[in-house]
């Protein structure tokens, strides 16, 4: 058995946290940031008579401000949930809904995101960059019938509120969003 000197244990090179202790706390950020961006007046889980807006209504509503808000597309907040039960995926999963469609979105860090690749560097919660993200949209009025899906590899500092709105945008446009544009004309 070795006997080490206190300054020599002082002065030896600390260990990192483990891969899942990173991915957890990052997911936690994530979580409580994506949670504040639909803490707005009118973003309780009941239904209210003007949650109903066309993407269009939103824009021109935006036009207004500097930018788009998910307060502007009626949007409210279901859940947010941690899961940690996968071996190699941690995720968050948040669910969130407008009058007509319920949008899940689940945002997965692989953990050899949280494996350091330099042993002589310090690891930091900054180095755990990129997650996948699928994106998904159910239609409430048809027994939850899944609609469309989006997946991606995002880096996780691009995630904020107007990339949330993009990618319901993306997703309204790619498997219709609006029945509005959907008029049929008659004589």
């Amino acid at each position: 058995m070795k006997i080490i000197k206190f300054v020599d244990f002082i002065n030896e090179e600390l260990l990192n946290d483990t891969p899942e202790t990173y991915i957890s706390t990052v997911l936690s950020q994530l979580k409580r940031k994506i949670d504040k961006m639909f803490e707005y007046e009118g973003s309780e889980r009941e239904p209210k008579q003007d949650t109903q807006k066309s993407i269009q209504k939103a824009k021109a509503d935006a036009r207004e401000k500097s930018k788009m808000s998910l307060k502007d597309l009626g949007l409210r907040l279901e859940s947010s949930e941690i899961s940690k039960y996968s071996k190699l995926y941690d995720s968050l999963t948040v669910t969130f809904q407008d009058a007509n469609y319920m949008y899940t979105m689940i945002l997965m860090i692989d953990i050899k995101e949280a494996i350091p690749k330099d042993p002589n560097k310090d690891f930091k919660l900054e180095d755990v960059k990129n997650c996948y993200i699928k994106f998904k949209k159910y239609d409430i009025n048809a027994d939850f019938e899944i609609i469309g899906q989006i997946s991606k590899n995002v880096e996780i500092k691009k995630i904020s509120e107007d990339f949330i709105i993009e990618l319901k945008i993306e997703l309204d446009e790619t498997f219709g969003g609006d029945e509005e544009e959907f008029e049929i004309e008659t004589e």
